[in-house]
């Protein structure tokens, strides 16, 4: 299907192509990606006025400088200097899967999509129950057969939820429909199996309790469960186990009597001189470097997942006592370190700006967010939203502060995705886009300042309707525990507010990365009650609540810092934005072990930014700190949570 859908997009060829894409073909990361390498920009935009500006700033069209405007409606209703002058192409889901019922293949990502291409096509043409029946087969690896056996749903559920997009309703219904067909499975809670990690992860950690229990009579909880898994007598959930603790949706039970325990349940408990935060991360390390060294990662949900993999490395890591840069862990830490920096690197250089294009239905950049909260607005599925900026949060520090949340508020229903920010990964830019909606190129006067942040958030609502007094914005003082009054007001239906808290320990501490997750952990106990307690009043209020962070953070170690004079417009420790490219040229030629980026799509045409290579930053040689405005892992891929109640 790649090379069917590129086929209409030769290089070189039309200097404007306009594309009727009523099903988002042309969404397909490596479509995007492959566009961009054949020297496309691409313009999708349903707002006329944004539309004209975008092409004004594309042009002149020529075939060493090609655009593509995609639309899903007709291609007339396109202004008529476009239409004229374009290349015309109609793109038709149906004709790539013409045996396929088309509402059930519409309804799939463009992943999924992609993934179905690559099967064997049906000889005939699929009714719709057919069609999905054929889709989980292929795409979602269900085998109905094996799925009647415990050891293989289980199994099943445990490769399902490392995935990180969604699935179809359609998909999820027939799928429970054909489970509880299946007697064994009549006390099972399926569809909350399906619905959410966690609840599959409590169901599995609590029936293993169950049996730890009753094999040692020490009790675990303190209301034993019904039990379901019959772990004594079915060998396939035996199996089973290391993969579930791999996973991290079996953690291992601290127990006293060991010898009470078969010998092949004892890997999946702990003894009572055990270190359970150590095995952790010894598995943790060895799980992913085993996965880069087997898998190539060519997609954003491929990156995300292992985003959130090394994200429970870092938060384990940086949270244990007094571990030996010689250890073995500290070194497989290091070595996984420098694969991600360098992995990482080469997948953005390629990705990063073509998944710019694509905000809907699901944000990939931060200045997708507020676009999604207008799209879930006319969906129908809130009225009122707010959106919460952790300012400086990184998904390492989700991965603690979410938990923390979990336990205290087990109301609250978390959803997590994960975006991309903006690069470079420093608060006035990217923060800049998350509030505003816009490319960095479309605020250039202000890439230096947030002072522009509040008049963006009400623009852009103003542009969606909103009269002024129903958008607020505002800095979220936790240490004063009020809450803005404008945000009591019933008026109120869209909501910013930013918090400032990990931004400034991250910039206040002495002792790196370690001293950073003690004051995280310190704030938890302290300064987040007054945040969850404005959560939990939103929540009263109907507002949907979004989390998000506009950048991460990492410990970097300083190659000394260049003396610019005036020529750098901001001078941050992982970041130097220019405006003048032979300055940026001289100092990267000074600096050589630094990443010059520039004409990404987003930045203004004339900013090069110059940022230390890995984990090194502009600071006294040596000097150890933690900062962001790089490109690592660490510092793009951050935390986008939807909270409601449950």
């Amino acid at each position: 299907m790649l090379d069917s859908v590129l086929s209409h997009f030769p290089a070189h060829t039309h200097p404007l192509t306009i594309v009727h894409d009523p099903d988002g073909l042309l969404a397909d990361e490596m479509v995007l990606a492959e566009l961009s390498e054949r020297g496309f920009s691409i313009i999708v935009e349903s707002d006329p006025v944004h539309l004209r500006r975008r092409v004004e700033q594309d042009q002149p069209f020529a075939i060493d400088h090609q655009a593509i405007v995609i639309t899903p409606g007709p291609l007339n209703a396109l202004p008529y200097d476009l239409w004229q002058q374009g290349h015309h192409v109609m793109l038709a889901l149906h004709s790539f899967f013409p045996n396929l019922a088309y509402p059930v293949v519409r309804g799939l990502t463009p992943a999924q999509r992609w993934h179905l291409s690559l099967l064997a096509p049906p000889e005939r043409p699929l009714g719709r129950q057919a069609t999905v029946d054929y889709v989980l087969r292929g795409v979602f690896s269900v085998d109905f057969d094996a799925l009647r056996q415990p050891a293989h749903l289980l199994a099943w559920l445990n490769r399902y939820h490392q995935q990180t997009e969604p699935t179809p309703a359609v998909l999820i219904d027939r799928l429970l429909a054909r489970l509880r067909s299946i007697p064994e499975y009549s006390s099972w809670p399926l569809d909350r199996l399906l619905a959410n990690r966690d609840e599959f992860a409590e169901f599995v950690r609590e029936q293993w309790s169950v049996f730890v229990q009753r094999q040692t009579g020490q009790p675990i909880k303190e209301a034993a469960a019904q039990y379901l898994l019959h772990f004594e007598s079915d060998h396939g959930l035996r199996d089973g186990l290391p993969s579930l603790l791999r996973s991290g949706a079996l953690e291992p039970i601290a127990v006293d009597q060991l010898d009470r325990l078969p010998e092949w349940a004892r890997f999946a408990v702990l003894g009572p001189n055990d270190d359970s935060q150590s095995q952790r991360l010894a598995g943790l390390l060895s799980v992913l470097l085993d996965q880069l060294g087997t898998q190539t990662a060519d997609r954003w949900p491929e990156w995300q997942g292992i985003a959130r993999s090394w994200a429970q490395i870092n938060a384990l890591f940086h949270s244990l006592p007094g571990v030996s840069s010689e250890s073995e862990s500290a070194l497989a830490f290091s070595r996984l370190q420098k694969r991600l920096d360098t992995g990482f690197l080469e997948w953005l250089r390629r990705h990063y700006s073509p998944l710019a294009s694509q905000r809907l239905p699901a944000p990939n950049h931060v200045h997708h967010v507020p676009h999604y909260l207008a799209y879930e607005r006319r969906q129908g599925r809130t009225r009122r939203v707010a959106l919460l900026i952790l300012d400086g949060m990184a998904l390492a520090d989700w991965q603690i502060i979410g938990s923390t949340w979990k336990a205290r508020h087990q109301e609250w229903r978390l959803q997590e995705h994960l975006l991309l920010a903006q690069i470079p990964t420093i608060t006035a830019v990217s923060r800049q886009s998350l509030v505003s909606g816009k490319r960095p190129a479309d605020f250039a006067g202000t890439l230096s300042s947030n002072q522009a942040e509040a008049h963006q958030w009400a623009a852009f609502w103003r542009q969606e309707g909103l009269a002024p007094n129903a958008c607020h914005h505002a800095i979220l003082r936790l240490e004063r525990g009020d809450v803005p009054p404008d945000i009591d007001s019933s008026s109120a239906e869209a909501v910013c507010l930013v918090i400032d808290d990990i931004d400034d320990m991250m910039h206040g501490t002495r002792l790196g990365a370690a001293g950073l997750d003690a004051s995280l952990r310190l704030w938890l106990d302290v300064r987040s009650v007054a945040l969850e307690t404005t959560i939990d009043d939103l929540l009263s209020r109907g507002f949907v609540v979004y989390v998000a962070s506009d950048h991460g953070h990492v410990e970097a170690r300083g190659i000394g810092q260049p003396s610019e004079g005036i020529t750098a417009q901001t001078r941050g420790r992982r970041a130097r934005i220019y405006g003048d490219p032979l300055a940026a040229a001289r100092w990267h030629q000074t600096f050589p072990q630094t990443v010059l980026w520039d004409h990404d799509g987003l930045l203004p045409d004339d900013v090069r930014v110059l940022m230390p290579a890995g984990r090194s930053a502009f600071a006294a040689f040596g000097e150890t700190v933690v900062t962001h405005g790089g490109p690592t892992l660490d510092e793009v891929a951050v935390p986008f949570v939807t909270i409601t109640r449950g």
